[in-house]
């Protein structure tokens, strides 16, 4: 055990504020911090946690010691934990959607990401960007049904196990939906088998409740599955780009960087500065 397992971010955030009284703001990480920061400029001060579990916790254990003001920002995911801690009038701001790279792909900046990346001969072979973006969202929806699925049954599969690129044809930009699901079965021994799973994935069965963003952000589905698919679609389907250039871990960093005007200006920002009784820069 090393002197950082009893550094713990809510006592930092206590000593910090003890001397600057700025609004604070938690994050799930490095990233979503430096995208706040250029954001909002310096009327904040920005914490980094080590996932969206810590940045809830740290941020119950802050409540509970004295009044700080402060939001909880963090990714609305696909359980019910956000719905949970907003009804209980706990101080968090989910981005929308599922999370912030989901909130910026359905916006415009999806388009300018594809516009720049893709062959404008082929994006107009498959009738425009707009066009591209609509059968990436159809194509990603299997994956979203089926992590709401795994919440709410609670079958223990681990996505991140699955490379989900590698389960995308590259020429059609198709999930091959039973490779995949296969895949997904095999990472635990609570999952319902493969059969099962592809029902789920066509919506043969139906989950409980759809995942959906309160704020009315459709259609839903994680970020990062979004850009599995977009990384894919670039290196055939709508582009020429070779894989490496493509990953789904650079468009992310593109993705964030070409949406710094839309997020600067959008109404979730707004709200989340007038929330903590401040404006952004």
């Amino acid at each position: 055990m090393s002197i950082r397992d009893f550094d713990l971010l809510s006592d930092r955030i206590r000593l910090h504020y003890q001397a600057d009284k700025r609004p604070v703001i938690i994050v799930e990480g490095p990233s979503d911090e430096r995208m706040l920061q250029r954001a909002l400029g310096e009327e904040f001060s920005l914490f980094s946690a080590t996932g969206r579990s810590a940045a809830i916790s740290e941020s119950k254990a802050l409540s509970a010691f004295e009044k700080i003001n402060f939001r909880c920002v963090v990714d609305r995911d696909f359980d019910y934990e956000i719905l949970r801690l907003q009804q209980e009038g706990f101080p968090v701001h989910p981005y929308e959607n599922a999370d912030l790279e989901a909130m910026l792909a359905v916006s415009r900046v999806a388009i300018d990401l594809i516009n720049e990346l893709g062959s404008s001969e082929k994006i107009a072979t498959h009738g425009g960007a707009e066009a591209v973006i609509a059968r990436l969202r159809e194509e990603v929806r299997p994956v979203t049904l089926l992590r709401r699925a795994n919440v709410e049954n609670q079958w223990g599969i681990v996505f991140d196990e699955v490379d989900l690129a590698a389960k995308i044809d590259k020429r059609t930009v198709t999930l091959k939906t039973q490779s995949y699901c296969a895949a997904l079965d095999r990472t635990s021994d609570s999952s319902p088998g493969q059969k099962t799973l592809l029902q789920f994935a066509s919506g043969e069965i139906s989950v409980a409740n759809e995942p959906s963003c309160p704020k009315g952000s459709i259609p839903y589905f994680r970020g990062r599955d979004f850009l599995s698919f977009l990384s894919v679609a670039l290196t055939s389907y709508c582009g020429t780009r070779r894989s490496h250039a493509v990953g789904s871990e650079s468009l992310e960093s593109q993705l964030r960087l070409a949406g710094d005007s839309f997020f600067r200006t959008s109404a979730w920002l707004e709200e989340l500065s007038q929330s903590l009784g401040a404006s952004p820069s």
